[in-house]
Formats: C-alpha cells, structure tokens, sequence
C-alpha cells in the first residue's frame, strides 16, 4: 500500500513540474512575441525586416485575415521606420499599439495578433525576409538591394515573374529617365540583361 502512495506522489510531482515547464516556456513565447502567446500570432517581423524599404507584402495580406485583430509594434524601432506600418493599420482598421520592449526578448519588432488562439496555430510565424525569398529563387543580392529604384524591361520582367509580390518596389526605365542617363543597377552589377 505505501509503495502505491509513493508511485502516486512520484506521478504527481512529475505532473507538476510537466505543467511548470510548460508554463515557464509559455511565459518566455509571450516575451518573444511582444507579449502576446505564439498560439494567437498571425504574422511577425524582426525589427531589421520592419526597417527595411518599403512593407512586407505578407504583412498586408495577414491584415486582411478575419483573425487579425491588433497589430504589437517595439518601441525601440524609429518611428520613421513604422510609420508605413501604422497607416497600413489604420488603413485595414486594425488597431495598433507600440510598446516599451524592457520586458521581451529576442529580435521581434512587430505582431500581428489574435485575441483568440487561432483556428490553426503556425509553427513558426515569424516571415522570411525578403532577402531569403530572392535567395530561394536563386536570383542575386543585387535584385534586393535595387528595390526602390528605376530598372531596365528585361529585370522587371524576372521580378514579375519570380516574385510577383514585389513588383510594386521597382519601377521601369523611362525614356525621359534613358535619355538623363539612368541606368538599371542590376544590369550594371551583373554586366548586362543576365538573370543573376
């Protein structure tokens, strides 16, 4: 009979610290996410992916979600850098709040949360970066780092096609733009209309 109460007592504490562990690694997810539990995050960014130019595309598509319902931002981002952010919230009516990061850890620099745990919780909520995605479609650096500016026909094209998501961050070489000398980045760091 004692060896019965003792087996209890030893399922017992290891059902507790299962639930500690638990709680504790639920209490480090809510620091990550800028206090909001993984299980209700849409989409995240890292604060370099909200500085970069231009918004995530991904980002604008989750705000359309019936699901998304805030939208957490750090304050240690400069405001200049969240600004396109904020009126993209204002814009879907979704509302947002910037808060003070002392109590969060990690690189997370943007939420988009639930108030509920979603209909179907992501792995990893966290969007790749966009230089990740020009990597993926075997294309090179210069194309991400050319977003923003004026290129030739021949490289809008492969941007159109590869990554339609990002067509609206480059635009073409004009006549007036071909006759003032513009040329396109990409053609000039790869030597030519190659794909890179």
């Amino acid at each position: 009979m004692k060896s019965d109460n003792n087996e209890a007592n030893v399922e017992l504490i290891k059902h507790i610290e299962k639930f500690k562990d638990r709680v504790r690694e639920v209490k480090l997810e809510k620091n990550v996410f800028l206090g909001e539990y993984k299980e209700r995050v849409l989409g995240a960014l890292t604060r370099e992916q909200v500085k970069e130019k231009g918004i995530y595309p991904e980002i604008e598509k989750i705000l359309e979600n019936k699901e998304a319902e805030k939208m957490i931002i750090s304050r240690e981002i400069d405001f200049n850098d969240i600004k396109k952010y904020i009126s993209l919230a204002k814009k879907k009516n979704i509302s947002y709040k910037m808060i003070d990061g002392l109590l969060y850890t990690g690189e997370i620099g943007l939420v988009i949360a639930s108030s509920d745990a979603l209909s179907k919780p992501l792995e990893n909520p966290v969007i790749k970066t966009k230089k990740e995605k020009f990597e993926e479609k075997k294309l090179s650096e210069i194309y991400y780092q050319s977003m923003g500016s004026k290129i030739c026909d021949f490289h809008k094209e492969i941007i159109d096609k590869e990554l339609p998501e990002y067509k609206h961050g480059y635009e073409k070489i004009g006549i007036m733009d071909s006759l003032f000398g513009t040329k396109c980045p990409i053609c000039e760091k790869l030597g030519g209309k190659k794909r890179g």
